[in-house]
């Protein structure tokens, strides 16, 4: 696979949808508005947006490499495309799985910055881990005035690119957090999504009590940032803000169905395209049982992970979280 012409072209799509959501903004185009619901999530006008740009650079370039198939939530039937127009399936050369905007919500009222996330491989990829390519581009809020673009070359490490509006840019060095304690830190038990936030509470404070069950009362603490945004959360610790993110609602919601309870919103493998990235930078993404994070590519696959800023985080940590998602029977 032509890797870094791949990873050009990738850049290329985020790159697009960033600068046409700058000016949606502009144009003030009701983004928003809830245009339909696939079975991945649900489609607003700011991912028609985003969607337009992705279909007319991969309909012009897509023959440089052979055909690509695209896994993208709202484009196609079933969220699967090919180009060119009229390719078929078993002729294309390279499968890329996106998100074309994920943190759709909070951009859209110009709370935070959400992110184009992609992952690229050979056609005959099936997994996350089978990815060899992944980009992010950052998708500043109207008053934000720079952006992020980071990319990934499987055991090549990463890279960042800081962006100003005005198209000039800079180096800039990210770097997880090596401080190895929670303690004074920000961490995320992903709730932000109803139902369950009273369970995922109740397992967080838990959690606390047990990690730090013979500090003094003067204990700093630990503090939260919800970002609602996989690759979000993921940025959050690539660039050392964060800790320790825990996301367990797949497992929460399949515990909620065996119950006949409400089942809420999870994340899917679109939302971790990213997580090529994160691991080069050396945070470490993990399955909730513990083993490195993968997932099929599978647009409505349910994914759950544990993402740890470094190793020592990881050793303090993982022990009472798998005990503790163990006797909660989220394992299985």
């Amino acid at each position: 696979m032509q890797k870094n012409n791949i990873k050009s072209l990738l850049l290329q799509l985020g790159q697009a949808v960033s600068r046409r959501c700058v000016l949606a903004f502009k144009e003030d185009v009701g983004l928003n508005l809830q245009v339909k619901v696939t079975p991945a999530d649900i489609i607003y006008q700011i991912d028609i947006e985003a969607e337009e740009e992705i279909i007319r650079i991969l309909q012009t370039r897509a023959h440089e490499f052979g055909g690509i198939i695209l896994l993208a939530e709202g484009i196609g039937e079933e969220d699967k495309s090919l180009y060119p127009q009229g390719i078929s399936e078993g002729d294309a050369k390279v499968k890329i799985i996106c998100d074309p905007i994920d943190g759709s919500r909070g951009l859209m009222y110009g709370k935070r910055p959400a992110f184009f996330l992609a992952a690229a491989g050979e056609v005959t990829a099936q997994t996350l881990k089978d990815m060899e390519v992944s980009v992010m581009v950052e998708i500043p809020i109207p008053k934000q005035h720079e952006y992020d673009v980071l990319s990934a070359v499987r055991g090549e490490g990463a890279e960042n690119l800081r962006y100003n509006l005005d198209g000039s840019f800079v180096k800039k060095i990210l770097k997880p957090s090596d401080v190895a304690s929670i303690e004074s830190g920000f961490i995320s038990f992903v709730k932000y999504c109803y139902p369950g936030k009273d369970y995922v509470s109740i397992l967080e404070e838990r959690f606390l009590d047990q990690i730090f069950a013979d500090r003094e009362e003067h204990f700093l603490g630990v503090f939260e940032d919800q970002y609602i945004s996989s690759g979000g959360q993921l940025y959050e610790l690539i660039c050392g803000h964060d800790r320790l993110v825990v996301d367990i609602r797949g497992a929460m919601y399949a515990k909620f169905k065996r119950e006949g309870r409400k089942v809420g919103q999870v994340s899917h493998p679109y939302d971790l395209a990213c997580v090529l990235i994160a691991e080069e930078y050396g945070v470490v993404v993990n399955n909730l049982d513990g083993t490195p994070f993968d997932a099929p590519l599978d647009m409505t696959y349910d994914v759950d992970f544990i993402a740890y800023s470094n190793r020592q985080i990881q050793n303090q940590c993982e022990g009472l979280l798998l005990d503790i998602l163990e006797e909660q029977d989220l394992l299985h």
